[in-house]
């Protein structure tokens, strides 16, 4: 890839290009879902963790890959899913309106496990990690076009997704001093050209939408890294972005960020999640203790971003309307991702709140029913007709 991009991005960027093109033409409202990633762990099953969600007020899910895998996956390296057909039938017992899948692990384990098998270590299973990284790589690969053969089979075309390492994990970590490493980040985005090319070329004929979230230390940490991954794939259709306005805490605001023309008409959906700032820590601090480190996630009401202006802003770009368009219906779910130093994950009495009910029950009392509007108060003044003289 040309290293002249890295300089010169706005350049040669066309924003006219980035655009999607996809609308619903319907008014989208938004519904409370919840990440069902933080819930896998305790819960184990898809339909534990949906009875969970639903019971607790959620009329969505973006299921995490985990809860899709069948029976015996992973042994030997074999790849489980369960039948699509099954999936469906739970998630209509449920309740479930226009379900998304989260990928993000499995991907980050595609792209990153070339640097180390300790990026790809949670992620899968350990017969797989055990053959080593090139096998992981390949395994992962085959892995992704499984699940979204079968996600799309059972209706669902939206994956959240992070695009792992793509060159050496020094570029993706943030250094501040990148003095003669344009050769290196031009065979990075290369091979990230080389290695998604059969799963973006998958996820076109499928009509699936690999929407990335922008987080540290993966393949796009701001907009403007996800500015290069479209021009590094000439403006792939399958290339999207998933809003998570909790990962804007290094300069870029979540206004900035999505409003951005690398990002703002790729969104096609969004968690739910909010952070704070604890004074006198380091962002950047390296511990397990995340409740000792200056960036913590907390609960949605009271962190640094808005989220009800944050959900108004998702609808005034296009993401609900592109939800749709993919997912249909006139639903736009905001996922829940809670997570608290404080409270529980899940409560341990049912009269308690843990940080997952309670992040449920925030978004359905603050953003349920919020709609995009089409007519603005003037122009209702305007319409207003005089009363009729007796």
């Amino acid at each position: 890839m040309n290293p002249l991009f890295f300089k010169e991005v706005n350049g040669y960027f066309d924003p006219n290009r980035a655009q999607l093109n996809l609308g619903c033409a319907r008014q989208v409202s938004i519904v409370a879902g919840v990440e069902t990633g933080q819930l896998v762990g305790g819960l184990k099953t898809l339909e534990a963790v949906g009875q969970y969600a639903t019971e607790c007020g959620a009329r969505s899910m973006m299921i995490s890959n985990y809860l899709l895998n069948g029976p015996g996956h992973g042994e030997n390296g074999h790849i489980v899913f369960r039948d699509p057909r099954e999936v469906k039938q739970v998630l209509a017992a449920l309740g479930v309106v226009a379900p998304a899948i989260s990928a993000h692990c499995a991907a980050y384990a595609h792209l990153s496990a070339k640097w180390g098998l300790e990026y790809a270590e949670k992620f899968v299973p350990a017969p797989v990690l055990a053959k080593g990284a090139q096998y992981v790589e390949d395994w992962s690969e085959e892995y992704l076009l499984g699940l979204m053969e079968n996600g799309t089979a059972a209706g669902i075309h939206i994956y959240g997704w992070f695009w792992g390492l793509w060159g050496n994990p020094v570029l993706h970590g943030g250094y501040p001093w990148v003095f003669g490493w344009e050769n290196m980040m031009a065979e990075g985005l290369t091979r990230f050209q080389d290695k998604t090319e059969k799963i973006r070329a998958r996820a076109n004929r499928l009509g699936a939408y690999l929407a990335h979230e922008l987080h540290p230390a993966t393949g796009a940490i701001c907009a403007r890294d996800f500015g290069l991954l479209l021009l590094a794939t000439d403006y792939d259709k399958c290339l999207s972005v998933w809003g998570d306005p909790s990962h804007c805490w290094a300069g870029e605001t979540w206004t900035r960020r999505f409003t951005s023309p690398f990002v703002a008409p790729r969104v096609v959906g969004s968690h739910a999640k909010n952070f704070k700032f604890l004074e006198g820590a380091s962002t950047l601090m390296i511990s397990e203790d995340w409740a000792q480190r200056g960036h913590q996630f907390c609960g949605h009401g009271e962190g640094e971003v808005n989220l009800e202006s944050y959900t108004k802003m998702l609808l005034a770009i296009g993401a609900g309307d592109r939800f749709c368009a993919i997912m249909g219906g006139d639903v736009m779910p905001m996922y829940s991702e809670a997570e608290d130093s404080i409270l529980p994950l899940t409560a341990p009495t049912a009269n308690l709140l843990g940080a997952c009910s309670a992040g449920i029950k925030w978004v359905n009392d603050h953003l349920t029913g919020m709609s995009l509007t089409t007519t603005t108060f003037t122009d209702t003044m305007g319409s207003a007709k005089p009363a009729a003289v007796k």
